[in-house]
């Protein structure tokens, strides 16, 4: 069985300094420094240990490790309960399939939806406890022409009243359109051309089954098409830093209008761990 050890960067600093290692031999000796601790083996660091594997050149055994290891997202500091840790290595998984395996990337990733929906996918609410004058703000003149009386009524029914308020908004074409296509999944993806982009983008029928976004594995696949904008992977900056990842992302969710504190406030649930196998 293999031995794998998670640290964060600045335990990895104070390890480097505590040894006297340095950076280009780090992977190697501070593995072994640290499982003869564990072990009392006193073996010299000289000959690894490595496996050489055919067609699998960084399978290292209990004495060696990849060098091209990339690291990983720690969730344990956030709190999440049961539910929202699953959605969130559903979200990973989605994420390493594409190709997006830097963890900071992936943090950036996460902070965005942690603030959106925070990890459950759901459906737009009804807006019954909603004040009228919090409804006038949101929606303008979409129910400018509406009295108090009458918004009180319509905000009772929630398929009314998003029926009228998504009328003709993303793509729908009036009637049921409005409640079929409110918002729904990771980052309440809204309107009938939405639905259909994101359809042919992830490969579900999203326009013939809307309740599929609330699904957390297609929630996933269509909040992270949203948030990549369909770029490849390696066109992202190469972040070394969660912040700057998150900011990053919230730019992107909110099109440069705002968002970035509440994604870079999320960003400190997550932790990027050494990953060494």
């Amino acid at each position: 069985m293999k031995s794998r050890l998670l640290i964060t960067e600045n335990e990895k600093s104070q390890i480097k300094s505590l040894y006297n290692i340095t950076e280009t031999s780090f992977m190697t000796d501070i593995y072994n420094q640290l499982m003869s601790s564990f072990t009392g083996d006193t073996k010299s660091n000289n000959g690894g240990g490595v496996k050489s594997k055919e067609g699998d050149k960084n399978e290292y055994d209990s004495t060696g490790m990849s060098s091209t290891s990339t690291g990983k997202v720690d969730i344990s500091k956030g709190n999440f309960d049961g539910e929202q840790q699953k959605n969130i290595s559903s979200l990973i998984d989605a994420m390493d399939k594409i190709g997006i395996s830097n963890p900071n990337t992936q943090i950036g990733i996460l902070s965005v939806i942690s603030k959106e929906s925070g990890f459950k996918p759901k459906g737009e609410v009804s807006y019954a406890g909603t004040s009228n004058s919090r409804i006038r703000s949101i929606f303008g003149s979409r129910v400018a022409k509406l009295s108090d009386s009458q918004l009180n009524d319509l905000k009772s029914n929630p398929k009314n009243f998003f029926n009228l308020v998504y009328a003709k908004t993303v793509g729908n074409q009036g009637g049921e359109d409005g409640w079929n296509f409110r918002g729904r999944g990771y980052n309440q993806l809204t309107g009938r051309s939405n639905y259909k982009k994101y359809s042919s983008i992830i490969g579900e029928d999203l326009v013939g089954n809307p309740e599929l976004l609330n699904n957390p594995e297609v929630a996933s696949k269509v909040a992270i098409a949203f948030l990549t904008k369909g770029q490849s992977p390696s066109s992202f900056p190469n972040f070394s830093d969660k912040v700057e990842a998150a900011k990053y992302f919230a730019n992107i969710n909110a099109g440069g209008h705002g968002g970035q504190s509440e994604a870079i406030a999320a960003s400190n649930k997550f932790d990027v761990k050494s990953d060494i196998a």
